[in-house]
């Protein structure tokens, strides 16, 4: 099996193929490599990965992401450009359509809110929502990706879609793909500061490893720890900072809160941080 996260050595990078350590794919798998390097030869994977590699070289430490993809383009000879993105970054979508208008490509953009359809149809129940009482508009990233289809994008480009969202896009999208950025409504849309920032986050994503058979069962949640969250929460609802906070002053876990949320099913609302 593949471990080239924890390899250490990387001989690939250095072309040390000799060095290479017993869990590389490099060792018995040279029919898969000769299969993909057949597939650089073909001319439109050839455009990419070539123009990929000249911007890479070019504008190394030089270029910002969103220059690095006006390159690429231009390079690739994409002209009609696709930006599929979340409404919460509505703002930024539209400096981001007037670079790239400005920089001379033709540009279509669709919302992920695109179809107003309620979350409903999901099966979402209105306590599930986000803000229950109100009409809440499923994300549509499958329209977005058949709207872009229909007007022939050559590459499309994704601004904050939901973690699925994204996902739901790309398996959609008839043109390749790449990414500008990705939400994080927590992190102002830098993902990356929870692994950079580790020891401050390290406790929060103990938080979401897979339980043992034996930690399959909650914890047993105490009266004191039930009625503080149903003191915090009299209208049913507890926003993440608010139970966060409140975690810290009981001297418990959050996931702990968390329990005694869904136990009195109160309702947790997302970090109002970035939301839209």
């Amino acid at each position: 099996m593949s471990n080239c996260a924890n390899c250490g050595i990387f001989a690939c990078r250095q072309g040390q193929t000799e060095k290479i350590p017993a869990h590389c794919p490099m060792q018995d798998h040279q029919e898969l490599y000769e299969e993909a390097l057949q597939e650089y030869q073909k001319e439109e994977i050839n455009n990419l990965s070539y123009n990929a590699a000249m911007v890479e070289a070019t504008g190394y430490c030089i270029w910002t992401r969103i220059e690095e993809i006006l390159e690429f383009s231009r390079r690739a000879n994409f002209n009609k450009l696709g930006l599929a993105f979340c409404v919460g970054l509505r703002k930024e979508a539209r400096q981001v359509a007037k670079i790239f208008n400005n920089a001379g490509f033709d540009l279509t953009s669709v919302a992920c809110k695109t179809g107003a359809y309620p979350k409903e149809l999901l099966g979402i129940s209105d306590a599930q929502k986000v803000r229950p009482g109100q009409f809440e508009p499923m994300c549509n990233p499958i329209a977005q990706a058949k709207l872009l289809n229909e007007a022939g994008t050559q590459l499309n480009v994704l601004l904050g879609l939901c973690v699925g969202h994204d996902t739901l896009f790309i398996r959609y999208s008839g043109a390749p793909v790449t990414v500008l950025a990705v939400k994080d409504r927590v992190l102002a849309h830098n993902p990356l500061g929870a692994i950079y920032a580790e020891n401050y986050f390290v406790n929060r994503l103990a938080g979401h490893q897979k339980p043992t058979v034996e930690g399959t069962k909650k914890t047993e949640i105490s009266s004191p720890v039930l009625e503080a969250v149903k003191k915090a929460a009299p209208d049913g609802r507890l926003t993440c900072s608010a139970a966060r906070q409140l975690a810290a002053k009981l001297g418990v876990q959050p996931r702990t809160v968390g329990e005694a949320c869904d136990s009195l099913k109160i309702k947790l609302k997302a970090c109002e941080l970035g939301c839209f």
